[in-house]
């Protein structure tokens, strides 16, 4: 599993520990009892206590049986081959392709194949309506613009071994809606937030931690 940071002129190695949150567990602590137990509250304490043991008991046993790991990783899962969009491509070329391919988005690539960035379909139709990201209405024809004044680059991808639980992880915490996935640099695959889904459908042994 690896995570790589790719653009115009970087393919960059990305530590999972700077993409995704740590969870923090605080350390528990002994506390000490306000007051002395009474003689029923003793008896109460005992049954709970017996209640305890015996769901540790039950607990125990179901951790003795065999357990499934299976795996799956983005490989088995991503959509493949990509439709793609050269950077010399302009804004009405990738609506066009959004509109007969269905899709969401689209990963432009160089004239030998490299990942230089990503456009989704929301933002062709927020560039096309001639309003900007921070909401300034722009000059009211834009279609004939080159499709790499809109791409997100450098853009965040996954090797194809990434197990498809860090995905989904990915999707929720980096609010993303789609995730290229690369083989030594080059574009094998893309899953979207569809995909995930089709996993947990398909494979529902897939494990959620927190």
């Amino acid at each position: 599993m690896t995570f790589y940071v790719q653009g115009l002129n970087n393919h960059e190695l990305m530590p999972a520990g700077k993409i995704f949150k740590t969870s923090v567990v605080e350390k528990t602590a002994a506390i000490t009892p306000v007051r002395a137990i009474g003689e029923n509250e003793q008896d109460e304490h005992a049954s709970n206590q017996g209640d305890k043991q015996r769901g540790a008991a039950a607990y125990q046993s179901v951790s003795a049986l065999p357990q499934e790991h299976n795996v799956v990783v983005a490989e088995q899962m991503m959509s493949s081959p990509v439709v793609t969009l050269f950077d010399s491509a302009v804004v009405t070329d990738a609506l066009a392709l959004f509109q007969a391919k269905k899709i969401r988005h689209l990963p432009v690539v160089s004239s030998t194949g490299e990942l230089l960035g990503m456009v989704s379909e929301r933002d062709v139709l927020r560039h096309l309506s001639g309003i900007a990201e921070n909401d300034q209405r722009q000059p009211a024809d834009k279609r004939g613009e080159q499709i790499t004044v809109l791409m997100k680059s450098p853009v965040l991808t996954a090797s194809v071994d990434t197990d498809v639980r860090y995905v989904a992880r990915l999707f929720v915490e980096q609010r993303i809606g789609a995730l290229p996935i690369v083989s030594g640099g080059q574009l094998k695959g893309i899953m979207t937030r569809s995909d995930v889904l089709s996993a947990v459908m398909r494979h529902f042994v897939l494990e959620l931690w927190a």
